[in-house]
């Protein structure tokens, strides 16, 4: 290749310098050039002219992407490719957006690497030839749009999994957007278990129990890296022979291997590229981390309801008049919202926030949360103060929303007499309204101290009574629809 081009790498590592640097020294016409640090390669990047500029990204002093930024200043026309270690899909759209024409992944190869030089020079080639003919242009602009095709699906891919916090949910997501950006028809995503890939989610081919011994999936598990099969090979998928490539990529965790994807059956029927090799590792290490970080939210979700949960049972424990009163309370929620239509995220803040609705209770003393007769003006006070202690026990809490509503204006009033806030009607949330009812359903049915239970009719004959007053009638309505409400109890 003619060229006659120098090459400016900057990299802190010397191991990385030299290895780049005797890659690029066996493409002929390319003389690489050195830089320890940022400051450095700017101040050579400022007076020579580089076709080509390595850098990494994380240096001292002066980082690759300033670097980046101050080179396009001065030399807009250098081609800028980025070296990082750890690919994110929010750095390479960082990066590209910033002017950078492609990044090149750490550990890297020697055809990686001189791919990636001639694909870049052979568009400076074009572009310094003046070549106006329609094929040059048509070649450059199917570059460009791939280009922009490649960051916009990357940033669109990285938002839409910043959202999926259940990774039930990520493993089917998994498939579709694997198949979306790899541009194949099959496509599957396995965990690793007891020696058998459990694929979880497939387009394209069976979900099975696939035994890792004796397949393509052994040598990925060992080296912990991607495997490309190429046809003749047998597909782990069938037993049968490949007629297709077949790229198997690791997802890992501390290095450690917990499930596979596998993409083939390419659209276009060409053979993965490195390019698209890259994109895929980029891509699983995204979807890693997010795996990780839903593991980490439900083990710290888990730990802080149990907590909070220990926190209610504390508080049934001093009153035995009110044992399970909050289970009671949430199962009638439920089959309210059931009635009433609503959906699973709604129902999961009624079954964690009915059950925590009286938690403030922790807060008022013993002589009057236990008080077998009337209570006191003051005494009433103290008593109606538990939504606002609830609500500030769980406040420093970034998470609960809708739970937090429930248990601080779980006593308003339909009518807005109610406390502490005396909101009313739909300023009161839905999902308080159907609370409100449930849990004076249960405190009407509930035996007290200073008065019986009342039965379920009188219950029932009340909550009509001060339908659209306390309480919101149509969730009244939803109530008596319900097996509670037609006098079938509950099954705790």
């Amino acid at each position: 290749m003619e060229m006659g081009g120098k090459i400016l790498i900057v990299d802190d590592d010397p191991l990385v310098r030299e290895v780049l640097q005797s890659i690029i020294s066996s493409i002929d016409g390319l003389r690489p050039d050195l830089a320890r640090d940022g400051s450095e390669g700017l101040e050579k990047a400022r007076n020579n002219l580089y076709e080509i500029i390595f850098t990494d990204l994380k240096m001292p002093g002066l980082n690759g992407m300033d670097f980046l930024r101050e080179v396009k200043k001065s030399s807009p026309d250098t081609s800028i490719v980025v070296i990082t270690g750890f690919p994110t899909i929010e750095t390479a759209v960082k990066a590209m957006k910033e002017g950078a024409d492609d990044f090149l992944t750490k550990p890297f190869n020697f055809d990686s690497v001189t791919t990636l030089v001639n694909r870049i020079t052979n568009v400076r080639g074009m572009l310094r030839s003046r070549d106006d003919s329609e094929e040059s242009i048509r070649r450059l602009n199917s570059d460009l749009f791939s280009k922009v095709q490649k960051i916009n699906l990357l940033k669109s891919i990285s938002t839409e999994l910043d959202y999926l916090y259940n990774n039930k949910e990520l493993y089917e997501k998994i498939v579709e957007m694997a198949s979306k950006l790899m541009l194949s028809r099959e496509v599957s995503f396995g965990i690793v278990e007891n020696g058998f890939l459990k694929i979880k989610k497939a387009e394209g081919v069976r979900e099975q129990e696939i035994p890792i011994g004796g397949s393509i999936f052994e040598q990925v598990l060992n080296t912990r890296n991607f495997y490309l099969a190429l046809p003749g090979e047998i597909n782990p998928h069938t037993g049968g022979i490949l007629e297709s490539p077949f790229l198997s990529i690791p997802f890992a965790i501390n290095n450690e291997v917990f499930g596979i994807l596998n993409v083939s059956d390419k659209v276009d029927g060409t053979r993965y590229s490195e390019d698209e090799i890259c994109l895929g590792l980029t891509f699983s290490k995204k979807v890693a981390l997010r795996i990780e970080n839903n593991a980490l939210y439900e083990v710290f979700y888990n730990n802080l309801v149990s907590a909070l949960k220990s926190l209610v049972n504390s508080i049934e424990a001093r009153d035995s008049y009110t044992k399970q009163h909050s289970e009671r309370v949430t199962a009638y929620a439920l089959q309210i919202a059931e009635t009433m239509g609503l959906d699973d995220n709604e129902k999961n803040a009624i079954n964690f926030g009915g059950y925590l609705h009286d938690i403030g209770k922790i807060g008022v003393r013993d002589t009057v949360l236990l008080k077998p007769g009337r209570l006191t003006d003051d005494e009433m006070r103290e008593i109606r103060l538990h939504p606002v202690i609830g609500h500030n026990i769980i406040e420093p809490l970034r998470f609960f929303p809708n739970e937090k509503e429930l248990i601080r204006y779980h006593h308003e009033r339909f009518d807005g007499s109610g406390y502490p806030d005396g909101i009313a009607g739909s300023k009161i949330p839905l999902l308080v309204r159907i609370l409100s009812v449930a849990d004076t359903y249960d405190a009407m049915t509930s035996t007290r101290p200073y008065r019986a239970a009342k039965s379920h009719q009188d219950a029932v004959n009340e909550l009509l009574r001060c339908s659209n007053s306390q309480f919101d009638g149509e969730v009244v309505k939803a109530f008596l629809q319900t097996r509670a409400g037609m006098g079938g109890g509950l099954e705790l």
